[in-house]
């Protein structure tokens, strides 16, 4: 089976009308749901399951951009549950060295070089704040050492402290 991610649908859009899109164009699909958040809303797509992966292909190929209740459809094969997915938690980064600090909750002001001064005990080499197009912090920054024991000293010992008025998390960050 092969699974199609139908994007850019009308909130309104129900289960039964994204079938009807595919059933009319004579690509008979196995099941058709538009996906739900949380909070009982649509999320604005849909997944639509077909049988063979020729039939998927050919689907995804006609209703690409096509106009479906005044919007143009994003059709693509469905790359699955990226965050929080079962398989991308137990999946091991190539690149992961054990050795950066993923820490949460900074204060706005918060520099670069306040950061790597308050993890300086445990021996930070360099410290990184995250910063959105317009050069203001995301509230979040990394902080590097040189050797994992370091980084997870540090974590054990830094997460839950006040740093700058804030009670900050700590993580070993899983992506460097």
């Amino acid at each position: 089976m092969t699974t199609l991610f139908v994007g850019n649908l009308k909130w309104e859009c129900t289960d039964d009308e994204l079938f009807s899109l595919f059933t009319g164009g004579s690509f008979i699909p196995t099941s058709a749901e538009v996906v739900m958040g949380r909070n009982g809303r649509s999320r604005g797509y849909g997944l639509v399951t077909f049988s063979d992966e020729a039939t998927a292909s050919a689907a995804q190929g006609a209703y690409n951009g096509q106009d479906f209740q005044g919007r143009n459809l994003i059709v693509h094969e469905d790359r699955g549950a990226i965050k929080g997915s079962k398989t991308a938690s137990t999946e091991v980064d190539p690149n992961f060295t054990g050795t950066s600090v993923f820490v949460n909750n900074l204060s706005w002001a918060t520099t670069d070089d306040e950061l790597k001064a308050y993890f300086n005990q445990f021996g930070s080499v360099s410290a990184k704040i995250a910063l959105r197009k317009d050069g203001k912090s995301r509230g979040w920054g990394t902080v590097q050492f040189s050797e994992p024991e370091q980084a997870m000293q540090a974590v054990e010992n830094m997460k839950g402290s006040d740093f700058g008025g804030r009670t900050i998390e700590c993580l070993i960050d899983k992506k460097a």
